[in-house]
C-alpha cells in the first residue's frame, strides 16, 4: 500500500479527521465552560463542601484540547500533501493525543469516584458533575479516534509497496 492510499483518501478518513477536530473544540468548550463555573461559583466549590474540582482546577480540558486540535489539523494536512515528515508528525501528535486522554480519563475517574457519594442539592455540584461526565465521554470518543488515525499512520509508514 502507497502513502496515499492508506492515508484514508476515501470519504471515511475525512469523517475521522472532522469527528477529531469536532471532538477537540467539544471537550476546549466544556473546559471553558467548567473553568467559568469553577471561577465564577467559587464560594460552592470551597475545600469544605466535599467536591472536588480536579478537572475544572487542572485545566485538563484547555491544554489538552491543544493536543487534539494539533493531532487533526497534522492529520488534515497528511491528507493535503502526504509526505513521510508529515506522516512521522501526525502519527506522533496522534500518540500524545492518546496519552493526553490516557491522563484525563485518570483524572476524570478520580474526580467521578470522589462526588460519587456526594448528594449536594448546588445546581453548581449538579453541573460540574454533568460537565465532567460529558467530558469523560468525548475523551474516550477521541481515544479511539486518536488510535484509529494511528493505526493507519502507522500502517502506511511500515507498509512497502
Amino acid at each position: 500500500m502507497s502513502l496515499e492510499q492508506t492515508t484514508l483518501m476515501t470519504g471515511v478518513g475525512y469523517y475521522f479527521l472532522t469527528i477529531q477536530l469536532i471532538t477537540s473544540l467539544i471537550i476546549q468548550s466544556l473546559g471553558y465552560f467548567w473553568t467559568y463555573l469553577f471561577f465564577s461559583q467559587s464560594f460552592a466549590f470551597g475545600l469544605t463542601s466535599g467536591y472536588l474540582p480536579i478537572i475544572g482546577a487542572s485545566g485538563y480540558s484547555l491544554w489538552a484540547s491543544l493536543f487534539f486540535s494539533l493531532s487533526g489539523s497534522f492529520s488534515i494536512a497528511l491528507q493535503r500533501r502526504p509526505s513521510n515528515y508529515m506522516l512521522i508528525w501526525t502519527m506522533t501528535m496522534n500518540i500524545l493525543s492518546i496519552f493526553a486522554t490516557l491522563i484525563g480519563v485518570f483524572l476524570i475517574a478520580i474526580e467521578l469516584m470522589m462526588t460519587a457519594d456526594l448528594e449536594s442539592p448546588l445546581w453548581q455540584h449538579r453541573s460540574g458533575r454533568m460537565l465532567t461526565e460529558y467530558l469523560f465521554l468525548f475523551t474516550i470518543l477521541e481515544m479511539l479516534v486518536a488510535s484509529v488515525v494511528t493505526e493507519w499512520t502507522y500502517s502506511a509508514r511500515y507498509t512497502e509497496d
